[in-house]
This record gives C-alpha cells, structure tokens and sequence, in this order.
C-alpha cells in the first residue's frame, strides 16, 4: 500500500492529536474545562489498555503474515532455503498455512515454521 501524504498536514494532524490526548499547552486561558479533562483521560486510558496493545499486535503480525505468505507462495513447490535464528531449513516448500510453512526435506522429514521465525527465504 502506498500512501502521499503532505508533510505539514501530517504535522498539523499529530499536533492536534497530541492536543487532544495531552492538553493544550499551558496558556492564559487555564487548564480547560472538566469535560475536555476527562476526554483525555479516557483516551489515555484507551491508548495505554493492554487490550489496545494486543489489537495492535494482532493488526501489525496480521499485515506482515499476509504479505510474506505472498511472497511465499511464489515459492510453492519448489526448492527453497528458509533462514531462522535457530539456523536454515532447506527443502521443497509444500504448503503455505495462514501463519506457518510446511518444508520437506530431502530425508522427506517435515518442517512446520512459523513465519515469526523465519528470516529469510530465497530458491535453491
């Protein structure tokens, strides 16, 4: 996805948003009334939930599993290289699941990886 946006809305947008969450900054006019007080503080507490931090976990892995299973499916039936932090797997890529890869091997032993683990991928 690509996305144009122009530099100063962008700026004048997240200066809004940061008034909106943290108050305006200290002026003539006080602290605000009690309303725009509890706004904030219910936005707070929305941004920093755990809840909130999980739906944006899920939001991020869900986007990132989609695209690289697309790349992955290019790959299907073939021979390919797969690199984790535990080391490489190497063999013909069977299967491409909602959030994992299935391997065979040349010894025809199978290798469930999940992409989270999974570094790198290029055809043999």
């Amino acid at each position: 996805m690509k996305l144009i946006v122009n530099e100063q809305e962008l700026k004048e947008y997240f200066r809004g948003l940061r008034s909106l969450v943290w108050g305006k900054e200290q002026t003539d006019e006080g602290l605000g009334n009690d309303k725009e007080e509890a706004i904030r503080s219910s936005l707070r507490k929305e941004l920093y939930a755990e809840e909130f931090a999980a739906f944006l976990q899920e939001s991020h892995s869900d986007l990132h599993s989609d695209s690289f299973r697309k790349v992955l499916l290019r790959y299907l039936h073939e021979t390919v290289e797969l690199g984790t932090d535990a080391g490489s797997v190497t063999g013909v890529l069977n299967e491409v699941g909602r959030d994992y890869a299935e391997i065979i091997e040349p010894s025809g032993t199978r290798v469930l990886i999940r992409f989270a683990q999974i570094n790198y991928v290029h055809e043999v």
